[in-house]
């Protein structure tokens, strides 16, 4: 069973800074609390279209691929290495308001076994809402 998670957030910043913090790898692991490394770089920008990261510890990390860029309002991807998530995409959508950025995190998956499910789905979730919070609160 397909699992659906949508994440809205206000940052208290620019809508390019916001982009610019969960589109640089190395920041985005800094909010995210684990390790995160570009394994390939992006057409145009290192972190970019094409661009892969790699989140996480061996033997239990992941890649991730960039599959859209529109700076400053978009950037999708897909978990193509690892996980017991199948068929992993998403996309976080910036939109100014104000001096502020809302944020959007959509993400669908499948798992194996169908049972792990909701309950990653509700890690994924805590954890990605601690991440928007540590990167509105950043100097």
């Amino acid at each position: 069973m397909t699992q659906r998670l949508q994440i809205c957030e206000t940052l208290p910043l620019p809508v390019e800074l916001a982009f610019s913090w969960l589109a640089d790898h190395q920041r985005l692991g800094a909010a995210l609390g684990l390790p995160v490394r570009r394994t390939r770089d992006g057409e145009g920008d290192v972190n970019g279209l094409g661009s892969v990261r790699t989140i996480g510890l061996r033997p239990l990390d992941v890649d991730e691929t960039i599959t859209r860029f529109d700076p400053p309002r978009r950037i999708d991807y897909r978990i193509t290495r690892g996980s017991p998530l199948r068929d992993h995409r998403a996309s976080v959508i910036f939109s100014a308001n104000g001096s502020a950025t809302e944020v959007t995190w959509n993400i669908e998956f499948d798992t194996a076994p169908r049972l792990l499910g909701p309950v990653l789905k509700r890690a994924l979730g805590v954890g990605l809402r601690h991440a928007l919070r540590k990167i509105g609160r950043a100097p």
